[in-house]
């Protein structure tokens, strides 16, 4: 199997700690049947799934995969049969029941190499109930030489029957200082990286994206946006159009992230200056502000289900622009 996704593959130093966990568990014959890795988007959750699975397949493991083992071979070459890969089809909402079916039948036979089988699903917060419930029983009666490692960012999105049985593996948002470090020595061209990593959420992998993605041709478009709803002259529902189109310049989930962090920003500083909490009108700004929150926070939560994408992003638009009215 193939495994195909957009991670770096340069060293990520905030997954020290996890390898080093994973590798001395596996010295010690301790390598639990299911894994649970909690890490926010743009941590390297599935770099780290990727690596836990190549060690748990290798020939030779030792504080790393080999690498040079047929097992790695294969491995490389994305070919390795006691590899199962579970993600979300194209123009899926969630993991269907199928997908998770397939992944339990197939832990159910034999290794074909006569090791171990690993099965890796991610995100595992988009399976519906009954997926969940039909991955459940293999989670409940393990096979001795089976590996499940499940990659959520939302763990509280799982039944609590499938968390309870796995051994949780969290990534925290590193240190800014060493996120700044890191980012500066994949690309020196960029001078400052301290705003792209503030609206990443600290996460280095995504400000790595917001810098691919043209961030400050968005960071202007979207300060223009938010200076048209204060004074009411937005097109609301052509620019509801334009964030929600297929063929939108930018993804929804970018901008929504935008306004997100704009908006912590603002009530950071709010709150900061004290001045706003004197008022009437100030406190009615910050309550304001908390619920456009709530809603950009929600409408992120429902990006993985069925929704009519504009009909929202023109909801949020007005809710801002009442939000900002005030």
């Amino acid at each position: 199997m193939i495994i195909k996704d957009n991670i770096p593959r340069a060293l990520l130093p905030w997954l020290s700690a996890a390898k080093a966990r994973i590798s001395a568990s596996m010295c010690q014959g301790r390598l639990p049947h299911a894994l649970l890795i909690h890490a926010p988007n743009g941590l390297g959750a599935e770099a780290l799934a990727v690596w836990i699975s190549q060690l748990a397949l290798c020939d030779a493991p030792g504080d790393s995969p080999c690498g040079t083992c047929n097992a790695c071979q294969l491995f490389a070459a994305g070919n390795h049969p006691d590899l199962h890969w579970v993600t979300r089809l194209e123009d899926a909402k969630e993991l269907l029941i199928d997908q998770i079916r397939e992944l339990c039948e197939t832990f159910a036979l034999k290794s074909y190499r006569r090791g171990r089988k690993v099965g890796v699903i991610a995100p595992a917060d988009l399976m519906n109930v009954k997926a969940a419930n039909a991955l459940l029983k293999t989670l409940e009666e393990p096979p001795p030489d089976g590996l499940l490692i499940l990659v959520s960012e939302r763990p509280s999105r799982l039944p609590a029957t499938i968390v309870s049985r796995c051994q949780r593996i969290t990534i925290a948002v590193p240190p800014r200082e060493r996120s700044l470090e890191w980012l500066a020595a994949q690309e020196p061209s960029v001078g400052d990286w301290n705003e792209m990593l503030e609206f990443a959420g600290g996460a280095p992998l995504r400000a790595l994206a917001l810098h691919a993605s043209a961030f400050e041709a968005l960071h202007r478009e979207m300060g223009a946006a938010l200076a048209a709803l204060r004074d009411r002259s937005l097109d609301v529902p052509a620019t509801a159009e334009r964030w929600a189109g297929r063929n939108a310049s930018v993804a929804l989930e970018s901008r929504l992230a935008w306004i997100e962090t704009w908006i912590t920003k603002s009530l950071r500083e709010a709150f900061l200056r004290g001045a706003d909490l004197q008022s009437l009108q100030g406190i009615r700004k910050i309550r304001g502000l908390y619920g456009l929150l709530d809603r950009v926070r929600e409408f992120k939560l429902e990006l993985n289900t069925p929704l009519n994408a504009q009909l929202a992003a023109e909801e949020l638009l007005l809710r801002a622009q009442v939000a900002l009215a005030a």
